[in-house]
């Protein structure tokens, strides 16, 4: 654990495993339920067990002379889930992970360059290599019809915050959230305290998540201050999702409170005809900052005081034979201000989106991104293949580029296989993307290193039963 006071989330556990304790005697008081059991040891082979592994070999190729990494990681992990009684249910796990072989990772006891490798491991302890273990899920959940509660540690999926699960191990965040779904209609809420990030064996309040991965440049150009100097209650999530046939919209908004406010909305429209599908999205957000944007002083607030942006995406595609699919994808976020929104609560899923970059921490941006699709028929393969054109801020404006990224050619090739009868359950999923400085000269050698003129590789091994 952080030295961040986390004495809610401390009773967030302790809740959860009290009623993990009494729990199976209520099943075994149940007179006239499918779930009915007459003992202790029969409740509780009556849940379910399952496993999962994750193998994943990861390298970055810079230009750069004696800047390559390399890394081979695995991860093991079991979950068990109770039986369900009287509408309740109680979920647990935990896994392990092993940093097993490196390349130029860790130098003199600390992490060399590598922004993409050490992901996979504990950012905030290089020479921990075998001791990689936590808890995964723990939560009680509340079924009732069309209606469900989750209170404790969960992955939680929106377009922007999410479990990011592109490394061994996802994000998984701790508090409350609900669902009310009707036969068009989802609601969601959620009211997370902490959350264990992705990359760390540690808990953090959602104040402190703020800064983890890295914190920029400050718009007065000295580097950002902002981890552990930001006040907050928590983080609000609220979802509406309407979907029906071929016509999908949703609605989030985001509230980091005392810091800042982002709404998001996208809404995706098919057109079916004889065997082709045309389709078209929109999708867009609004962000504000709250307050001083998460501290009075500006000199170690997250969002500068009245700071705020907007944007607007859009994609039009075709797929045709049912396998194939095209589109054209863009995203265009005004020059008013940065968008802001921690890396450290998921990735963005806008349609321009491509792994190994983001978009936030800047303003001013248009991205142009070119994707072809492809399922095979007995959807054990997928292919990936997309190039993207994206114009950045100039690296010296730095009102609104707050990672010194300039202009910059985004290629990506991913290639996915699941396996099928006795290899059931065994999949990979193998990723190149290559970027390329747009304009000669427009980055600094170190500004340039795991951003632009590099290649990423990454395969990865999951097996689940």
């Amino acid at each position: 654990m952080t030295n961040i006071n986390l004495k809610y989330q401390d009773l967030i556990l302790g809740t959860i495993l009290l009623f993990t304790f009494i729990y199976p005697f209520l099943g075994l008081s149940q007179k006239n339920s499918k779930d009915v059991t007459t003992s202790f040891s029969s409740f509780l082979k009556s849940g379910e067990i399952n496993f999962y592994s994750r193998t994943q070999v990861m390298s970055t190729l810079n230009e750069e002379s004696g800047n390559d990494y390399f890394t081979l990681g695995t991860s093991g992990g079991i979950e068990y889930t109770t039986p369900l009684v009287y509408g309740f249910q109680i979920k647990a796990g935990g896994y392990l992970s092993f940093r097993l072989v490196e390349y130029n990772l860790v130098e003199a006891g600390e992490w060399t360059k590598s922004r993409y490798e050490k992901a996979l491991y504990d950012i905030k302890n290089p020479s921990n290599k075998y001791n990689l273990g936590s808890l995964d899920e723990l939560y009680l959940l509340y079924k009732h019809k069309s209606f469900s509660l989750k209170f404790g540690r969960q992955t939680y999926e929106t377009p922007l915050l999410n479990k990011n699960y592109n490394r061994l191990r996802p994000n998984l965040f701790q508090g409350l959230s609900v669902k009310y779904q009707l036969k068009t209609l989802t609601f969601s809420g959620a009211w997370f305290i902490s959350e264990g990030i992705r990359g760390t064996m540690d808990s953090y309040s959602m104040a402190n998540t703020f800064g983890v991965y890295g914190q920029g440049r400050h718009t007065n150009g000295l580097k950002n201050d902002y981890h552990g100097h930001i006040t907050s209650l928590g983080t609000g999530v609220f979802g509406l999702v309407y979907k029906e046939r071929k016509f999908k919209t949703q609605i989030w908004n985001y509230i980091g409170e005392n810091i800042f406010n982002t709404t998001f909305l996208q809404s995706d429209y098919a057109v079916v005809k004889n065997r082709t599908e045309f389709q078209f999205g929109i999708q867009g957000f609004y962000q504000t900052a709250l307050n001083h944007g998460g501290n009075s002083n500006q000199d170690h607030t997250y969002m500068l005081k009245d700071e705020q942006t907007f944007a607007i995406g859009g994609k039009l595609g075709i797929k045709f034979i049912q396998q194939h699919e095209l589109s054209l994808n863009y995203l265009g976020i005004s020059d008013k201000g940065r968008f802001l929104f921690p890396r450290e609560w998921g990735r963005e899923q806008f349609y321009a989106s491509q792994t190994t970059e983001l978009f936030e921490g800047n303003g001013g941006v248009n991205a142009f991104v070119m994707r072809y699709k492809y399922n095979s028929k007995n959807n054990q393969h997928a292919t990936t293949l997309s190039a993207g054109l994206i114009d950045q801020p100039s690296v010296d404006n730095l009102r609104i580029n707050k990672y010194a990224l300039d202009n910059y050619y985004h290629f990506l090739a991913e290639y996915n296989y699941s396996f099928s009868n006795y290899l059931k359950g065994l999949s990979l999923r193998f990723i190149t993307t290559y970027k390329k400085e747009m304009n000669e000269g427009s980055m600094t050698a170190t500004q340039k290193i795991n951003k632009v003129d590099m290649i990423h590789l990454n395969l990865v091994v999951n097996y689940a039963f």
